[in-house]
Parts: C-alpha cells; sequence; structure tokens
C-alpha cells in the first residue's frame, strides 16, 4: 500500500468499527445511564502522522474526564496531555470536552497549547478534535481512536488505540 493511503485506509477500518459497533450494541442510543462511572482516566497510544512533512512517529496520549450531571451525563471535561515522539518532540497540553451522544461513542475537542523542543522551545495555539468507541470488558474500557490536531501549519492525524478506566 502506498504510504499516502495508509492513513485514509485506517481511517475507513476505524469508522467501520464504530459503526458495527454501534449497530451491535442495542439499548446504548439511550446515552449514558445514571449509575455509570462519571470519572475516566484514559491512556492513548498509536502512530501519528504529520500531514504536512509526510512523516509518522508514535504519540501517546493520556486524559482525565468528568461526565457532567446534565443531559444524563452525555457532557464531560476535563484536561489531556500528549507527546509525539518525533526529532522535535511535540508535547500538547489541552482543555478536554467531550460528547457522548450514544453511550460507546465519545467526540472530543481539545485546546489547548503545543510546545516544541528545537533548538530552544516553540509554542503555539492548538486543537484537536477525537472520536472513539469504546468496547467494555468489566471497568476497563478499550477503543479505536482516531484524532486530528491543528497547530498553526502543523497537522496530525492519530490512529490508535485508547485504554480507559471508569471510576
Amino acid at each position: 500500500m502506498a504510504r499516502a493511503s495508509r492513513p485514509a485506509a485506517a481511517i475507513s477500518v476505524i469508522l467501520v468499527l464504530f459503526w458495527a459497533g454501534w449497530l451491535s450494541a442495542p439499548g446504548y442510543a439511550d446515552g449514558p445511564a445514571p449509575d455509570d462511572h462519571v470519572n475516566h482516566l484514559g491512556l492513548a497510544i498509536g502512530p501519528v502522522h504529520n500531514l504536512h512533512e509526510k512523516s509518522s512517529f508514535l504519540g501517546l496520549g493520556l486524559e482525565y474526564e468528568r461526565l457532567l450531571s446534565v443531559w444524563n451525563r452525555s457532557l464531560g471535561i476535563g484536561v489531556a496531555a500528549e507527546m509525539v515522539f518525533d526529532e522535535h518532540r511535540h508535547y500538547v497540553v489541552s482543555l478536554l470536552a467531550c460528547f457522548h451522544p450514544v453511550r460507546p461513542l465519545t467526540l472530543s475537542v481539545a485546546p489547548g497549547i503545543m510546545f516544541i523542543d528545537r533548538n530552544g522551545s516553540e509554542s503555539r495555539a492548538a486543537v484537536h478534535f477525537g472520536a472513539e468507541y469504546e468496547f467494555e470488558a468489566g471497568w476497563v474500557v478499550l477503543a479505536p481512536a482516531v484524532e486530528i490536531g491543528f497547530a498553526g501549519d502543523d497537522v496530525h492525524l492519530m490512529l490508535g488505540l485508547h485504554l480507559g478506566f471508569g471510576f
């Protein structure tokens, strides 16, 4: 497969998983139940593709979300941090807002600041948009995740796996 088509193929696979999971999850369409956990701690790992530079590196993300008691706990807020292990080391610190239109689906937006370690430190405003589809195994959540981030002329696409814990 050509290098440029890998992100498109991975996005297609993740979208098919989201769609298949949605169809096979009866009862989830009502949104989070009031007795579900209200705190979530998650770790995401996967390749991050820089669309401008056409290069890929390992990415690692950490997030904390607290569900709000509005709209049947379909909204959450929190904080997120991300590191991309490229030659410049990108670090992003963000506020996190999540929407759960159906129980296993999470849509997120995370405005923040990206720090780049090049010959001294550089920073710029950043925003990340993400989607993940959760598969619960007791108190552990596994989710394929896709995220796109914008910071200046940098555009990053992450396709990875989210491991989370509710409490």
